[in-house]
């Protein structure tokens, strides 16, 4: 897989608006999977455990909702982007060819899951 997106930045980049989010959601833990582990291969949230890294994952919870909203970010240059609000299921796959673009997905994704 090609790798467009530093994810290790990325997390970086998403530390300081998380602690926005946790005011109105449960935010969960980011989450790894290494390119190179064996199959199925393992999420962690623990980086350190993870050498060369293929997604970084992100799960929130609306307080005192059943909303949820899960986003996988793959190096690839693409996310995942799942979530269920008020009973209905939705589903993106946004796609990007940097940090700065996978940064603005991320944000705009859950800024319209929090709206």
């Amino acid at each position: 897989m090609e790798h467009l997106v530093d994810l290790d930045v990325l997390a970086d980049r998403l530390l300081p608006v998380i602690e926005e989010w946790k005011r109105t959601a449960f935010v969960g833990p980011l989450t790894w999977r290494d390119e190179g582990s064996g199959w199925p291969k393992p999420n962690t949230s623990d980086r350190s455990h993870v050498i060369v890294p293929e997604s970084l994952g992100l799960r929130l919870r609306k307080h005192a909702l059943d909303d949820e909203f899960e986003m996988v970010v793959w190096v690839g240059g693409w996310a995942d982007v799942d979530y269920l609000l008020d009973g209905e299921i939705y589903a993106f796959c946004p796609e990007f060819r940097d940090v700065d673009g996978a940064h603005r997905a991320v944000i705009n994704e859950v800024t319209d899951f929090l709206a």
